[in-house]
């Protein structure tokens, strides 16, 4: 709710005018997940067992593993692009690389399939070492961190884009919840509020870095007239102006990258304000990502939208879709699957229950800003998990049926 209060002051400030229909669907929202949620958890009997020390926090096998297969799938996307396709990533930068990925009609080969898919291997151990933190050693911590680190900042430059850094934080932040759903405080001692406010930082830095870049190789160089460019696409067929951009002074280039970081996060809330305003717009929103990533593939062509390529929060994309009662329903079975699987909780291990309810969170969280599955990292790093889960059911039956045969 604060951030969602932060994008409307944001908004009101900016453009001189506040729009309550996005702060009143969000609300709505929010109070529809709690219904859902509520109804279920009410219901579960008993009381479920905290996380304790039994957890399998010595084993760093399948940490390890996965970190790997990541790395492999980061060399392997790299050999797609770089031998492949001839895109020259170290002499045209990262911001035409991805021009260039959009470019032609390529084929994928074995190496992009098996890269993409498994390219956001990395945020399971992260989901471990978010959530085993205190069991860790602090040597054991600092190897995962960093090499989480590592694949995130390859895959930022390959994608050339800011979406695996925003699914990293979301997947974090979710975490956080997690833990206190197992008994254990929200945070890890680690990360105290001013570490938190440093990486805050950081990441905002991060992403106004990506839009220097971009206006380094596709602008004029200055960052006002990148500004305004980058803001009337957003505010495009609204009545909206760009007049707050910064023209001069000493900190005028970083007043102007702050503005577009924060315009590109809250442009939601007057695209919003449109949807509600005008009804549905004459196309789908919420199964564009699906169409991208699965539907396409299968020769399946995907709906016009008015709002394609733009981050169109979830219950905005829902009304526009499936109207005010659509939306409604769409957040009581959130709330109500997010409430089931709270429920599976009632074990001391890390299940499949304990990634499922992640994912979940972090769904709702991304909600605020985009319809989840319009960012296709984001689907696949949810069929990557269910993969990963069932690689692992088979490969303990086989180990079981192993031990049991030549005990």
């Amino acid at each position: 709710m604060a951030a969602v209060f932060l994008a409307f002051t944001y908004t009101g400030w900016v453009f001189g005018s506040y729009y309550w229909g996005y702060l009143g669907l969000m609300e709505v929202w929010i109070i529809a997940f709690i219904l859902g949620f509520g109804l279920v958890v009410t219901l579960i009997p008993g009381q479920q067992e905290h996380v304790g020390s039994s957890l399998e926090a010595s084993d760093i096998r399948w940490d390890a593993v996965l970190l790997a297969i990541g790395a492999v799938a980061v060399v392997a996307l790299f050999y797609d692009r770089y031998f492949l396709r001839g895109i020259e990533y170290f002499s045209v930068g990262v911001a035409k690389s991805r021009a260039l990925l959009n470019q032609g009609d390529h084929a994928s080969s074995l190496f992009s399939v098996l890269g993409n898919f498994f390219l956001f291997s990395f945020l399971f151990p992260l989901i471990r070492l978010v959530l085993l933190w205190e069991e860790r050693k602090p040597v054991v911590r600092f190897a995962i961190a960093v090499i989480i680190l590592l694949e995130l900042a390859s895959i930022s430059y390959l994608m050339g884009g800011r979406t695996a850094i925003l699914l990293t934080i979301m997947v974090c932040l979710a975490s956080f919840v997690v833990r206190r759903l197992l008994g254990k405080p929200y945070r890890p001692p680690f990360f105290s509020y001013s570490r938190l406010l440093l990486f805050a930082v950081v990441a905002t830095i991060s992403f106004g870095l990506f839009f220097w870049i971009r206006s380094q190789a596709f602008g004029d160089g200055g960052s006002l007239s990148y500004f305004l460019n980058i803001c009337g696409h957003l505010t495009k067929s609204t009545s909206l102006e760009c007049d707050f951009g910064v023209q001069t002074g000493p900190l005028k280039d970083l007043a102007n990258y702050l503005h577009l970081v924060i315009l590109y996060g809250v442009h939601g809330a007057w695209l919003t304000e449109e949807i509600i305003q005008s009804g549905w717009s004459g196309g789908w929103i919420s199964p564009q990502g699906l169409f991208s990533v699965l539907f396409v593939r299968l020769g399946a062509e995907a709906p016009a939208s008015v709002f394609e390529g733009f981050w169109v929060p979830g219950p905005a994309s829902l009304l526009n879709d499936l109207g005010l009662w659509g939306m409604l329903s769409f957040g009581v079975a959130v709330g109500a699957i997010t409430g089931i699987v709270v429920g599976c909780l009632r074990t001391s291990r890390i299940t499949f229950a304990v990634y499922a309810l992640v994912f979940l969170i972090s769904f709702w969280f991304l909600s605020f800003l985009v319809f989840p599955t319009n960012i296709p990292g984001f689907v696949i790093s949810i069929w990557l998990g269910l993969f990963l889960w069932f690689a692992h059911v088979v490969l303990k039956s086989v180990q079981s049926l192993i031990s049991k045969r030549y005990s």
